[in-house]
């Protein structure tokens, strides 16, 4: 036995009363030095600082608009504004609105869209229903043209000018528009129920088609196009009071500890500078 213990020895290469030493390790966080009395007064100095700027500007986002030496009546600043593009395709010239909102951290930015009564591109819109009621609501919605089964009919005579942008169908009348696929389908107008033109809520199809303007909040401002210069001053008013409610609803529609302020609103053109405006 102890043959057997004095060969297993030598073969491990140590002997019986040597010992083995494990070292142990301990990995602990890096600890930074303790900031000096100076640095600390500059950290307090900086955040007194940006708290002021904040005060200042929820300050001035409670003062009314006319209060700005850069405020105008929107009438008069869209005739200096359409002044600005004097030389230049006024068809391709877009007035601009920029918002600013005051928020705390934390809160979710604003978004939403806006519905123009006056879209910066016409749409022309076609609807098909054997149902009485959606026809009429489609016409209510903005739809240019409606029609039944009759008129699908005409359709496939040649009878009707397709100088439409879009067709919709609701399911009802789904089957009968199979005689027209080789007349619509070539002009991109076909419904079809994976783009979504074939449904019964047109009213949300015909919305997102119609005007319905995007907008989120970036950088505490909220901006996007409103009209084009060439649009009557009646169009470019109601556009813009549409954004103004849009903006309010989305404010109105977010839970915050403490309100969400509205603060200075800049009309502006595509060369033209920014002129304060009640919003």
């Amino acid at each position: 036995m102890s043959l057997i213990k004095s060969l297993t020895c030598k073969a491990i290469n140590f002997t019986p009363q040597s010992s083995i030493t494990f070292r142990s390790f301990s990995i602990t966080s890096i600890q930074q030095a303790p900031k000096t009395k100076k640095e600390q007064d500059a950290k307090k100095l900086s955040e007194k600082r940006i708290a002021r700027k904040d005060a200042q500007r929820k300050a001035l986002a409670k003062k009314p608009a006319s209060s700005s030496p850069l405020f105008m009546e929107i009438p008069q600043a869209l005739r200096y504004l359409r002044a600005a593009e004097v030389g230049r395709p006024l068809n391709e010239a877009v007035l601009n609105i920029r918002t600013t909102v005051l928020s705390e951290r934390g809160v979710a930015p604003l978004s939403g869209a806006v519905r123009f009564p006056k879209p910066l591109k016409e749409t022309r819109i076609c609807v098909l229903s054997n149902d009485e009621l959606k026809r009429k609501e489609a016409l209510e919605l903005g739809a240019v043209t409606v029609g039944d089964s009759k008129f699908i009919d005409e359709i496939q005579n040649g009878n009707v000018d397709l100088n439409f942008d879009k067709i919709i169908a609701t399911t009802d009348i789904e089957t009968s528009l199979r005689k027209v696929a080789r007349i619509l389908g070539p002009r991109g107008l076909m419904p079809n129920a994976k783009k979504g033109t074939v449904t019964n809520d047109i009213k949300e199809v015909i919305s997102e088609s119609l005007g319905t303007q995007p907008f989120r909040q970036k950088n505490s401002c909220v901006a996007l196009t409103v009209a084009k210069c060439n649009f009557t001053d009646e169009d470019i008013v109601k556009n813009i009071m549409a954004t103004s409610k849009a903006v309010r609803d989305s404010v109105a529609s977010i839970k915050s500890k403490k309100p969400i302020l509205v603060g200075e609103t800049v009309l502006s053109t595509t060369h033209g500078p920014g002129i304060v405006i009640n919003f």
